[in-house]
């Protein structure tokens, strides 16, 4: 039976999870696209349903988030579908719920209950709002969540908030969640049982905000990286009326790009402005001069040139043709999957690639119920599975990773997140910093709190005898350079396990490393450029725009940090390393989930452009008396009680639909009439009438507005620290919540070299050596 024709699963399931059975209690977004992660590592998901479905099965996308998994119809409400639920929990490795808190206990599987039926479980909850919140017992709709966490921020220079219709809330928090139960399964493999795991949508978009929450209290922060940041990343308009995504933060770039468009002439000029204090007035010029000369030649015409001298620069291109571009073919960031119910169906890839244990989209997403007798029959008789746990005593402290050394290699954001992930969770991360490469401290210190940093030049034989020595005693290596740098440097994954036969070696890069862009250099930018992310917020018809927030780069740090996890997993199993990858340009993929597919007859009607405020009348940002608040009414329940308030009655006449058509398809004369109501009273007050409605409603924020809050500072969300160097600096906190083994912020972010000698020495290097060592160039010591 081919999969077309309704297989759940290939026939010989390979992948890191393949011995990991998973129950799914999800529904909408965050838990089923959780599921998908693990099931594209070859997990067995069992998706219970209730006897309705899924809402989400409107959702063309459902089949994405569904893949590979098999349908089960319970109805938990029943005292014999929660004993049927109860008898397939016994059985999992890992649950997944994404209920509103207490919801699940009262349907008999919340976490003590299924604990004392299965004691090593990894039972992830994903609600909307972390515990001690005031909107804990709210629902976690995306857009509210969105509107609560800068998401929906205003363009400089206009006051009304830009509606960003990409889920993140809920794509981060599966992103979380995937590589916290890899890594509790981690723990489980070395004795330290099962635990509750619990990612708020909430929590998660912290993660997502990355370097945008770094603020120095007691340090005037100068941006050594004027130039770069203002003329060479950036959106420029060429002859054709498209645009490209100009970008290079360092000087070489700009040699390239200038020896690309034929003026060598100005290359010396430029490159002397990257690191100096460049006044308004020059950085005016430039620009201008690079708006000049982009609009000489076709975008595509630019890409190729500039690429080709290996600068940084990428057509700004819309979702449906990056769906088809041959890089993304060819790097599978784009499957194909025959589904039941549309056909072939283009999807995001499977997100990271384990070279040795290769994960696969498992099969199409299953039909309503499409399993449940096979699923339940003989559940009566069979014996509770026991999961395959070692008996091997729990390793003393409470780190999942303690004992597992970590090489960071790292530059920029995307690797180094990676590395930071793996230190929060008890691994020795010590950083390779280079000391000839010029860091922003901003990023610098967001992406590197919890390492220790030794200083070496690679680019001395010294310096890489020093590496050596250090990689003999590591488990980890993870670096984000392009594809073929480290191996110019004989440090590529190959030349690495000749020495180190068990390395786990994380690679991660802009464009990913299948295909014919794979040794492109790049960006977070270019990966909202290239994948349509950027054309999507600014509309077909203007300039494309950029996210608020970094969220490639985050999330692939985090998608390298679970690949690392299912790696390890690997290993406890079989001792074996491999070499692990992924990309920002396959996160860019997942980030669009509801939006990255396609199919016959399929028709893209999805929110554009600058003067989008929501999904519809009844999913939307309003404008109050003091502000903007986002009204999000799920259902005709909610919407029943909603008109049946005194300040809402008038509306009634309307009907509730949700949609681009909204309700009988007056869509525009509700939005403006309920407008004219939010508008006679501040936020606040619509906040307080629609509590307990079943409507979703928010104040719009920016960073600046909840960056105090009570709650995110008691939540440990965002952090205030003295940083060495830097005075006070918040920055993000842990977002993930483990019962057994939980998250630890790890020591400031240290200076560049901090640790240099400290990490000789446990190296076996004695004082003279690293004086040596010191005087060659090899080393630097942050003390000298």
């Amino acid at each position: 039976m081919t999969l077309a024709e309704g297989q759940s699963r290939t026939g010989e399931t390979q992948g890191a999870l393949r011995d990991v059975s998973v129950l799914e209690f999800g529904q909408y977004i965050p838990g089923p696209l959780l599921g998908m992660l693990l099931a594209d590592q070859g997990a067995e998901v069992i998706k219970v349903e209730r006897p309705e479905g899924d809402p989400a099965r409107r959702h063309p996308a459902f089949a994405t988030w569904n893949r590979g998994k098999r349908s089960v119809l319970l109805d938990l409400k029943s005292s014999e579908g929660q004993r049927k639920a109860q008898l397939l929990a016994q059985r999992a490795d890992v649950v997944i719920e994404n209920f509103r808190p207490g919801v699940a206990d009262r349907l008999g599987i919340g976490y003590e209950r299924v604990r004392e039926l299965n004691p090593q479980v990894v039972y992830c909850s994903l609600p909307g709002y972390g515990e001690g919140s005031p909107q804990r017992d709210e629902p976690g709709w995306d857009p509210v969540i969105g509107s609560a966490t800068g998401l929906h921020q205003p363009l400089d220079g206009n006051e009304e908030p830009l509606f960003t219709p990409l889920p993140l809330p809920s794509t981060f928090a599966a992103i979380v969640a995937a590589g916290s139960i890899a890594l509790a399964l981690c723990a489980r493999d070395n004795g330290k049982g099962g635990q509750r795991i619990e990612v708020p949508l909430h929590n998660a978009m912290f993660t997502a905000m990355g370097s945008r929450i770094i603020k120095f209290h007691d340090y005037e922060y100068q941006d050594e990286f004027i130039f770069p940041r203002h003329v060479m990343s950036h959106q420029y308009q060429c002859s054709d009326g498209r645009w490209v995504q100009h970008h290079g933060m360092f000087e070489r770039f700009a040699r390239q790009t200038l020896t690309a468009a034929g003026h060598p002439e100005w290359i010396e000029e430029a490159a002397s402005l990257f690191g100096s204090d460049v006044d308004r007035e020059a950085l005016d010029v430039w620009r201008k001069r690079f708006e000049d000369m982009f609009r000489q030649r076709t975008a595509r015409e630019w890409e190729d040139a500039i690429n080709a001298q290996g600068g940084a620069c990428t057509v700004c291109k819309t979702v449906d043709e990056w769906l088809v571009h041959e890089h993304a073919v060819e790097a599978k960031m784009v499957a194909e999957v025959e589904d039941a119910n549309y056909g072939t169906m283009k999807q995001p890839g499977v997100q990271v690639r384990l070279r040795g244990t290769p994960g696969a989209v498992q099969g199409r997403a299953p039909l309503l119920g499409e399993h449940t007798e096979e699923v339940l029959a003989g559940l009566e008789s069979a014996p509770p599975r026991v999961p395959a746990v070692p008996a091997r005593a729990a390793a003393e402290g409470l780190g999942i990773l303690d004992g597992v050394r970590v090489l960071d290699f790292c530059l920029i954001l995307a690797g180094p997140t990676c590395g930071r992930t793996l230190g929060e969770y008890g691994a020795d991360v010590i950083k390779i910093d280079d000391p000839t490469r010029p860091t922003d401290p901003v990023g610098y210190m967001d992406v590197n709190r919890g390492k220790r940093s030794i200083s070496v030049n690679l680019r001395t034989e010294e310096g890489q005898a020093v590496v050596w020595r250090l990689i003999d005693s590591a488990d980890v290596i993870v670096q984000n350079n392009r594809k073929g740098s480290l191996a110019r440097l004989g440090l590529s994954y190959e030349d690495v396990v000749r020495r180190n036969p068990n390395i786990i070696y994380a690679s991660l890069n802009a464009f990913g490393y299948d295909g014919p862009w794979s040794e492109r250099a790049g960006w977070e930018q270019l990966a909202q450029a290239t994948s349509g992310i950027q054309v999507r917020r600014g509309g077909r018809d203007g300039a494309p725009l950029l996210l608020p927030y970094a969220a490639n780069d985050y999330g692939t740090g985090m998608m390298g940090a679970y690949a690392v996890a299912l790696a390890l997993h690997e290993r406890n199993r079989t001792g074996r390393g491999q070499s692990v990858d992924s990309g920002l340009a396959l996160t860019a993929g997942l980030l669009q989930c509801p939006y990255f597919l396609d199919y016959e007859g399929f028709r893209r009607e999805e929110p554009e452009g600058l003067g989008v405020r929501g999904y519809s009348a009844l999913s939307r940002l309003y404008q109050a008396t003091d502000g903007w608040v986002y009204i999000h009414c799920p259902n005709g329940d909610a919407w029943g009680r909603m008109t049946g308030l005194p300040e809402f009655s008038s509306l009634s006449e309307f009907g509730f639909g949700l949609g681009s058509s909204g309700a009988n398809g007056q869509d525009g004369e509700l939005a403006s009439a309920l407008g004219r109501i939010v508008a006679t009273a501040p936020c606040q007050h619509w906040v307080e009438a629609l509590k307990g409605s079943g409507v979703g409603v928010t104040r719009n924020l920016g960073p600046a507005e909840f960056r105090d809050d009570a709650y995110v500072r008691e939540a440990g969300l965002i952090v205030t620290r003295e940083q060495p160097g830097w005075g006070r600096v918040d920055h993000v906190g842990n977002t993930a919540r483990l019962s057994e083994t939980p998250m630890r912020v790890g020591k400031p972010t240290p200076v560049m070299g901090a640790d240099t000698d400290e990490i000789l020495r446990e190296a076996g290097y004695s004082d003279g050596e690293i004086a040596a060592l010191k005087a060659a160039g090899a080393v630097v010591s942050a003390s000298g």
